[in-house]
């Protein structure tokens, strides 16, 4: 499959969380010593708790809490399951989740160690890559569908729906493109956040990111 000429990465959080994003200046891994403590979850936390028991069979075969996990396209079935508190997830507004954007290119050229994967990273079928080259491999069409559910036709959309692309450790700040928010009242929290703490970035309202 044809790879995209700009590969966009697409992270949620919790908008408190940029607090502590924003005063460190970069993105922890949970196992880093230098996570925040104080850290929002809004994910499945048991699924969370499964993944940091689950090793990743590529170098340097660490788990899922050793990396920053970012999705290859927006409107994940996670974020489905939060804003409809499905699934065991805790249900929040759409106004409380934000999206942290990157691109492959800039990954890369701040020379950080990462894997990719074909589908959600913790199925049984999903498979992990990290040569550029092998990016051929995420179902492009798939990442950036609005609707995702299983079908006759294709019955693995879901899964490819959530192909990952882990940051090994850490990524600065600085390698964040854009910040996307659900309306103008949520963009207005983070822009007071990031004054408060003297730096920029680029603030966009996009609620066709969201359900």
């Amino acid at each position: 499959m044809k790879i995209p000429d700009t590969i966009y990465l697409y992270r949620i959080t919790h908008i408190n969380n940029l607090d502590f994003i924003f005063k460190s200046q970069k993105i922890s891994c949970p196992n880093s010593p230098d996570s925040d403590s104080n850290f929002i979850g809004i994910g499945d936390s048991s699924l969370i708790q499964r993944r940091k028991s689950r090793q990743i069979p590529i170098v340097p075969n660490v788990d899922f809490s050793d990396y920053v996990a970012f999705y290859f396209g927006a409107r994940s079935p996670m974020l489905f399951n939060i804003q409809n508190g499905y699934n065991n997830v805790t249900k929040r507004p759409p106004e409380d989740i934000v999206y942290l954007i990157t691109n492959f290119e800039t990954v890369k050229n701040n020379n950080s160690d990462f894997v990719f994967t074909d589908g959600h990273g913790y199925h049984h079928l999903s498979q992990f890559f990290k040569q550029e080259t092998d990016l051929k491999e995420v179902d492009w069409k798939t990442v950036n569908l609005i609707r995702w559910n299983d079908t006759e036709e294709d019955p693995d959309r879901k899964r490819k729906k959530q192909a990952e692309f882990l940051i090994h450790n850490e990524l600065t700040f600085s390698m964040i493109l854009a910040i996307v928010v659900y309306n103008e009242n949520a963009k207005s929290i983070v822009l007071t956040k990031l004054a408060a703490n003297n730096i920029s970035c680029n603030v966009v309202v996009k609620p066709n990111y969201y359900y």
